[in-house]
């Protein structure tokens, strides 16, 4: 999932184990415990060709091996930094500041350039404000790290491998809910697990874990501060188990409608759409296309309007032993198509990702609402792909409220 609901989940998995002996210094360093797996993306870094993002991203570090190997090293680590006293240095304390008072800038801007595109500038103001409110939590969390209260029971090894095994499982755990899919079975098996139960960005997940930290931040008694953790942990949860019975609803609904319009279908796959789980897409796979619908749970009726999108595998036999479109292959798992372009390039689109929301009266083609798409150009002989979304020609706006609007079961939309 997205990078704030992997750190707020770790935070709340450090709260549980540590909150109790160490404070709201747990709650940061459950945090931190809750991205280490994504650092994976830095091996962009140091690859010229970025196809290999899709094999390292969601790889070793979201790994099984991974979470019970790395979890005992870095909670000897975490101990040799306190027991050596490196983190009284002043030196150290500018760095974790420096650094989390980026990150925490590099989020606001995030959070304010994604109200923008989606809102207009007074709700984008609005929304901002609200989030530089937290600024005087966000230094108290950052001095109590640095100096945190002397408690009678200090964290032992036994506590601090807990807060890393499972700031690292449970990362990998929410990733494989995703379309995108996670190896968790690495180095042994490239295999990408994924139920497609939850969107990348779900708030109705993320927002009751940051109540709980919040009502455990403020908390005088520690049983209160375990409380409220527990109730957050508790209700994303909850929510997290509906998806799955929301997705059973949306696999039945794909199934009478593949009956009653007489579709032969080799095999489909369900996904919500972005932000919630009420509005959910589909992909067909057929012998010669793919269909592609969507269907709200607060729909009037269970019919799904497919869109015929064509498979065109043929235009890549010629490139079946290039390294780029293997591994395209192996990320879309069977459901992708091909489009050809006049001037004879090729895009490869990931159907497994759906379309974007634009409403009926838009002009822009099918061809260019296809969210996950790589541009495949030849190049002194060499087929590359390039990853490219065309994100330009779409208008944020209008796809905002088209989805919205079909959450709500307008059909017309």
């Amino acid at each position: 999932m997205d990078s704030i609901t992997q750190a707020v989940l770790g935070a709340a998995m450090g709260e549980a184990v540590l909150g109790k002996k160490i404070g709201n210094k747990a709650i940061l360093i459950g945090a931190l415990a809750g991205t280490i797996p994504d650092l994976d993306v830095l091996s962009r870094l140091f690859i010229d060709d970025q196809i290999y993002g899709l094999l390292y991203h969601r790889g070793i570090t979201h790994s099984i091996l991974f979470t019970f190997l790395a979890s005992p090293l870095f909670a000897w680590l975490t101990l040799l930094y306190y027991r050596k006293g490196t983190h009284k240095s002043k030196v150290t304390q500018g760095i974790i500041g420096g650094f989390l008072g980026l990150l925490y800038l590099a989020v606001l801007a995030g959070v304010g350039a994604l109200m923008f595109n989606f809102f207009n500038l007074g709700t984008s103001i609005v929304f901002f404000s609200v989030l530089a409110l937290g600024y005087p939590i966000f230094k108290t969390l950052i001095n109590n790290t640095l100096h945190p209260p002397k408690r009678d029971s200090p964290a032992t090894f036994k506590d601090w491998t807990l807060l890393y095994f499972l700031g690292f499982l449970t990362h990998w755990i929410i990733d494989t809910c995703t379309a995108y899919g996670t190896q968790i079975f690495e180095p042994f098996s490239s295999a990408r697990i994924t139920f497609s139960n939850i969107s990348i960005v779900d708030p109705l997940y993320t927002v009751p874990m940051i109540i709980g930290l919040l009502g455990a931040f403020f908390a005088v008694r520690t049983a209160k501060r375990r409380t409220w953790n527990l109730m957050g942990i508790a209700v994303a949860t909850l929510y997290m188990a509906s998806t799955f019975y929301t997705k059973s609803i949306m696999n039945k609904v794909v199934e009478e409608n593949l009956a009653a319009q007489g579709i032969e279908a080799i095999g489909y796959t369900t996904y919500p759409s972005i932000f919630n789980s009420v509005l959910w897409q589909t992909t067909i796979m057929t012998k010669d296309n793919y269909f592609y619908g969507n269907y709200s749970l607060l729909d009037e009726d269970n019919k799904i309007e497919f869109v015929k999108l064509p498979k065109n595998h043929t235009l890549l036999d010629k490139y079946a032993d290039n390294e780029s479109v293997k591994i395209l292959l192996w990320f879309a798992n069977d459901y992708y198509n091909v489009i050809e372009n006049e001037d004879g390039s090729m895009v490869f689109n990931n159907l497994r990702f759906g379309l974007l929301s634009t409403s009926k009266k838009s002009n822009i083609p099918v061809e260019d609402r296809y969210i996950f798409k790589f541009y495949l150009v030849e190049k002194d002989g060499v087929l590359k792909a390039e990853e490219n979304r065309d994100m330009g020609k779409i208008d944020i706006s209008d796809m905002a409220a088209t989805l919205w609007k079909r959450i709500l079961g307008d059909k017309d939309a």
